[in-house]
């Protein structure tokens, strides 16, 4: 089981309902733009910046919990690999690491509530024990939004036994990325998710 509940050093303004991706639909966006409040600055700070297509940031709360969101495809590779090349990009940056008067920040809210069903695992035998897999799944809420956010996690298997630019920087998250969760004090994240549709959006 896990839960964590978090909210940021300073709330997003609401900014104004847009597409995700290629969705026609529109959903609902937090963050900090030219006709907003800059208090919120002081909840982020940029990991680096290559362009509006790949970028990551990380939002600060008071419960030292870290919101790394990672604008990238990500395709063909595991969220650990994703999450690797975040730090080599972060190593190698030398650019402002504050969010700036000109630059724009765009996050969409997230709700998911879900099941996963981890289907591979099932009707396998743990290795060096004589139990039986017959059911692996994971339940998953989670939440953000201008103000914080939440994550409800628990996992259940069962089985039997026997057998800086000019124009400013757009951090607009508004096609597929990768969102983690870590501890402040922690290297590796306890929680990932990859938003490549409005599935989990908030319309």
């Amino acid at each position: 089981m896990l839960k964590k509940e978090f909210n940021y050093l300073e709330k997003f303004s609401e900014l104004q309902d847009d597409v995700f991706g290629n969705s026609e639909e529109k959903v609902k966006y937090f963050g900090i733009d030219a006709t907003t409040s800059k208090d919120a600055s002081k909840n982020v700070e940029v990991l680096f910046y290559n362009s509006n297509e790949d970028f990551a940031i990380k939002l600060n709360t008071k419960e030292n919990e870290e919101i790394i969101l990672y604008k990238t495809t990500g395709i063909n590779k595991s969220f650990e690999e994703n999450y690797k090349e975040v730090q080599d990009f972060e190593n190698k940056y030398s650019g402002e690491r504050l969010l700036q008067k000109v630059d724009i920040l765009k996050i969409p809210y997230i709700n998911v509530d879900d099941v996963i069903n981890y289907d591979e695992l099932c009707g396998r035998v743990i290795k060096g024990t004589n139990t039986y897999i017959s059911q692996a799944l994971q339940t998953v809420k989670f939440n953000l939004n201008n103000i914080g956010g939440n994550v409800k996690s628990e996992s259940v298997i069962s089985g039997t036994y026997g057998s800086t630019q000019e124009n400013g920087r757009e951090f607009i998250l508004n096609s597929d990325f990768i969102l983690y969760l870590k501890e402040q004090s922690k290297d590796k994240p306890y929680f990932a998710l990859r938003v490549n549709n409005i599935d989990v959006l908030v319309k």
